[in-house]
């Protein structure tokens, strides 16, 4: 996959994270952070090409950026575009792909999974990856009476 392939099917990385995060329900700032914006677009792009991508984009174009606006979204896609919606949404919110009906996911990379909206959702970072880091479970927390 090249970037101009994601180039084709998002139109930029930009539009990638503004679509993404219409869908998400996460600022564009947000999305930026994770430092994931371009690994998936390029991956969702060589996994379902331009098309089904482009589609998505002309099915969200217009739409209020708003978190209402996401139900009234699934209301307003084919079945098609709900479907890539909804797998990268998935992306974004697991770091996994969802693939075909019947498959396993597949883990894009160890940061993706890292830098899922799940755990920004719950207010916390993937197990192991975060403060207070690796193999911390095993001292007793400070100020802890044993």
């Amino acid at each position: 996959m090249n970037v101009s392939s994601a180039a084709e099917a998002w139109g930029g990385t930009e539009e990638f994270v503004e679509l993404s995060s219409v869908l998400s329900g996460f600022s564009v700032p947000e999305l930026e952070k994770t430092g994931m914006a371009g690994t998936y677009a390029e991956f969702v792009a060589a996994r379902v090409g331009a098309a089904p991508c482009r589609a998505l984009r002309a099915a969200v174009a217009g739409l209020p950026r708003t978190p209402e606006s996401v139900g009234e979204l699934a209301e307003r896609l084919a079945e098609e575009p709900l479907g890539l919606a909804r797998a990268l949404t998935c992306l974004w919110y697991t770091g996994s792909w969802p693939g075909p009906p019947g498959s396993a996911p597949t883990v894009v990379s160890a940061r993706s999974y890292a830098e899922g909206l799940v755990w920004r959702a719950l207010g916390g970072h993937a197990p192991g990856t975060g403060r207070p880091g690796f193999g911390s479970w095993s001292e007793a927390p400070e100020g802890a009476v044993r």
